[in-house]
């Protein structure tokens, strides 16, 4: 198998397991499997830095942050024996995700019109504004999203936070793209 498969199948192999990242604390917490956890989780950040792939170059860094993020979080709870530190990853994921978003509303483009232009070099100025406005949209989700998430933590019920994080605010963000490529198929026409 040459590097590049093995890359691409490493890097599929991450993302389910990032997929999974709640239902294995969900596991690990209850079935005392915490340090199986931590060395499965470190593995994971940092399989997801060395493959990250290089479709978006200019938008790695932010999956590089997420990645770091986790991976210091793992370590830190490794190291202070609060396992339930993990249960923030899904709060800092969406706070790092407002600060970029929110950031870039900032500069002559924000991300979502820098994502636009992957696909459409030339975009008129009614889909300049209009990507301004799906940007302001996804800074509101991760601020409500992220919200959800703490509540979850704070409220030390591991099945409910497995359920939120795992379950919900993955359909709660397929609704949202998918509403949101809606409109945007009925603003281009």
């Amino acid at each position: 198998m040459n590097r590049s498969k093995a890359k691409l199948i490493i890097n599929i192999v991450t993302n389910i397991l990032f997929v999974g990242y709640p239902f294995i604390i969900y596991l690990s917490l209850r079935y005392n499997w915490v340090n199986l956890a931590i060395f499965y989780l470190a593995i994971s950040f940092i399989l997801r830095l060395i493959t990250l792939p290089k479709l978006f170059s200019n938008m790695r860094w932010i999956a590089k942050l997420v990645a770091c993020v986790g991976l210091c979080l793992v370590l830190i709870s490794w190291l202070c024996a609060k396992y339930q530190m993990l249960l923030f990853y899904p709060v800092l994921v969406n706070v790092i995700f407002f600060i970029v978003f929110s950031y870039s509303l900032y500069q002559p483009q924000t991300i979502i019109e820098k994502f636009a232009r992957l696909k459409h070099q030339n975009l008129p100025e009614n889909a300049i504004w209009y990507t301004r406005k799906v940007t302001w949209c996804w800074c509101c989700f991760f601020i409500f999203n992220g919200t959800i998430a703490l509540i979850t933590c704070l409220l030390n019920n591991t099945y409910w936070w497995t359920i939120y994080n795992g379950l919900i605010s993955y359909i709660l963000i397929g609704a949202f793209m998918g509403g949101e490529w809606l409109i945007r198929q009925k603003v281009q026409h």
